[in-house]
């Protein structure tokens, strides 16, 4: 019987604001991970960090392939010693055949030749840039400590060691207006990563963002518009073979009970936005094949379906209401595309940018 393909295991060992020079405005990377604070001069716990790794391993045997992460800080900004010492012990499950690769975020002007000289000796594979914008203006709203020039830069070194780039964006931030936003992505995809994640602003508790906040400085996005503009940026990076690891920031019970303030954060974040994305492609079929009083079928790949219903069947409610239908059903078609939506002799695919008769598409 078939057992289908192993899915990648990233294992995430947190090292929050090690080897960080600067306390970004947005950050408070405790409230993130959960995890008290490395000062960036100590030896890490490196056993602390073997028994997690093999936590991981065990859970997940089959997963295929395997990269031990170093999250949460700047790794590259770390001491050598320590630097080293975290490489080395990743390296040993990767030469033992338990792991395929190292991978770790860092920021854009810590990619130096020398520290990519060092990194040589290793099996990195993985690089992801903490862009968060490609907007001076917003990058100096937001105490970065780096300019765009030096994302661009840094993507041009680490692609030229073969090195796979995944840049991380952040919407809503301080300064950033509609177009400011649009103008950053779109320099971000001109840099050609081989991913993105997109992560809402969020006023997180203990940050520098949180006193402008409160004191009417910073008026963070409403849910429906971070979801939007995700939503756009997903569109746009996918019809460019970029691919979007993630939307929305990773959920912790810690984050969401006491350390969010205010913003758009949501559990399902991703979900809300393929929902919305969904009910687009929805919408369009329904004002062009659609009559009062219908009862459409929404044909869908079965790994879409809850998509398209949305949160609680919210999309499936709106249309009813929005165009008087009788009633709305939907079926799993394994022949479509997972993008794709077909109802009523019709089909449309917003990434492949197809609305045409079905079958003819």
């Amino acid at each position: 019987m078939a057992t289908g393909t192993p899915r990648e295991l990233i294992v995430p060992l947190f090292i929050p604001h090690a080897g960080c020079p600067h306390h970004c405005i947005f950050c408070n990377q405790h409230a993130v991970t959960g995890q008290g604070c490395l000062a960036s001069p100590a030896m890490p716990p490196l056993a602390a960090m073997e028994a997690e790794i093999e936590r991981w391993l065990s859970w997940s045997a089959r997963r295929h392939p395997v990269e031990i992460s170093f999250y949460g800080g700047t790794f590259l900004g770390l001491p050598v010693e320590v630097m080293t010492a975290c490489l080395e012990l990743a390296h040993r499950y990767v030469k033992a055949g338990r792991v395929h690769g190292i991978r770790f975020s860092t920021r854009p002007d810590t990619v130096t030749e020398s520290v990519l000289a060092l990194l040589a000796a290793y099996p990195v594979t993985t690089v992801e840039l903490g862009a968060q914008s490609m907007e001076d203006a917003v990058l100096v709203a937001s105490t970065r400590g780096h300019r765009a020039a030096e994302t661009a830069t840094a993507m041009a070194r680490l692609q030229e060691h073969g090195y796979r780039t995944i840049l991380q964006a952040m919407v809503g931030l301080p300064g950033e207006t509609r177009e400011l936003w649009d103008t950053s992505l779109d320099r971000m995809l001109a840099l050609s990563p081989y991913g993105i994640r997109i992560y809402p602003t969020v006023v997180l508790s203990g940050s520098g963002l949180e006193a402008l906040w409160r004191d009417g400085l910073y008026t963070p996005l409403s849910l429906d518009e971070a979801v939007r503009r995700s939503k756009e940026a997903w569109m746009a990076a996918t019809q460019k073979g970029i691919k979007v690891i993630r939307m929305g920031l990773q959920e912790s019970e810690e984050m969401r009970l006491s350390r969010i303030c205010a913003g758009p954060h949501h559990p399902a974040f991703g979900h809300l936005v393929h929902s919305a994305r969904f009910l687009d492609m929805a919408e369009s079929l329904a004002e062009t094949a659609f009559s009062p009083g219908a009862s459409p079928v929404f044909r869908v790949h079965p790994r879409s379906i809850s998509r398209l219903r949305g949160q609680k069947n919210s999309n499936l409610v709106h249309l009813k209401k929005r165009y008087a239908l009788a009633g709305v059903r939907v079926a799993a078609d394994e022949a479509l595309a997972e993008t794709a939506l077909a109802a009523d002799g019709w089909v449309v695919d917003s990434v492949r940018q197809i609305f045409a008769k079905d079958g003819e598409s």
